[in-house]
């Protein structure tokens, strides 16, 4: 096996997750973010059930409850919630400034890592922890427009829900690695995921809203969009982001994860045409700069 498979798997998976991203928010106006959750994730599933089937892959009989729990929370916290959170942000935030908050995710992995599985801080760290909270700040703090000035409050929700969904996602993978690192990819994968759905079908039934479960399969306009990025940002980059985990220290591999940002905010410019002003650039670099700090750590 590569020595690098982790690398490149943990820079993969960004790559995936930054096309899906934009065709999400082409998505987002047009589709609620509990059903875009739902439809994706409960997509994915499927993807993987015949992954696992075709390869013959066994679910283990010999896991611990302990690390069965360890799963279904993981997917829970991290898909489920996490995922919904996000699309809330998307909604209200964009794509390119969505990128530019998500820099915190490496920082909070890597201490997350440091504090239940034993990995070592430094100060390099610490400087490149606070150059991506410096960077993260700079960028959304840039003089608003007249659109934004009527929608400030929206869009501090929706920095909230971004930075909620981001927590969410480092604490799953987290709680998932040590499991992870014993067992095989595409089963703890289709566990995680399959967690995310039963809870959230949970969810709507013991509220009495059974119809969203079938509304969000239930064809559309919007699967034009949703079907390829539900296969290549869930499905693929789902494989390729443990993959990261599973190979690669969760420090480097969360750091190599960052690149969606920059891959993000230059194609909501391209693809949406998002504004990207020279504030958010310069806060974008400094935050991914800061985030590759940390691997140095």
């Amino acid at each position: 096996m590569s020595t690098y498979l982790g690398e490149i798997c943990a820079l993969i998976a960004p790559m995936c997750w930054s096309v899906a991203i934009i065709l999400y928010r082409r998505s987002s106006a047009h589709a609620d973010p509990g059903a875009m959750t739902l439809f994706k994730n409960g997509f994915a599933v499927v993807l993987l059930t015949l992954t696992l089937l075709a390869a013959g892959i066994p679910i283990p009989s010999d896991r611990s409850p302990g690390d069965w729990s360890r799963l279904i929370v993981s997917g829970i916290l991290g898909l489920a919630i996490a995922d919904t959170l996000l699309f809330e942000a998307l909604r209200r935030v964009g794509a390119g400034r969505l990128a530019i908050v998500d820099t915190v995710y490496a920082p909070l992995v890597v201490f997350l890592s440091w504090m239940f599985l034993g990995e070592q801080l430094t100060p390099i760290f610490l400087v490149g922890g606070a150059a991506v909270v410096a960077g993260v700040t700079f960028a959304n703090l840039e003089k608003p427009s007249a659109a934004d000035i009527a929608d400030r409050r929206a869009i501090g929700i929706g920095i909230a829900f971004g930075l909620a969904a981001i927590a969410g996602t480092a604490v799953g993978v987290v709680l998932a690695r040590p499991v992870l690192q014993a067992s095989n990819l595409i089963e703890v994968t289709w566990t995680r995921l399959t967690a995310g759905v039963l809870a959230q079908i949970a969810w709507l039934i013991l509220n009495g809203r059974r119809g969203e479960i079938l509304a969000a399969y239930r064809p559309a306009p919007v699967w034009r969009t949703l079907v390829p990025a539900a296969f290549v940002g869930t499905y693929l980059s789902l494989i390729f982001w443990l993959g990261g985990f599973k190979w690669a220290e969760a420090s480097v591999a969360a750091v190599l994860n960052q690149m969606a940002t920059v891959y993000i905010v230059v194609l909501a410019w391209f693809v949406l045409g998002e504004p990207i002003s020279g504030r958010r650039v310069i806060g974008g670099i400094v935050a991914v700069a800061g985030a590759w700090l940390v691997v140095l750590s």
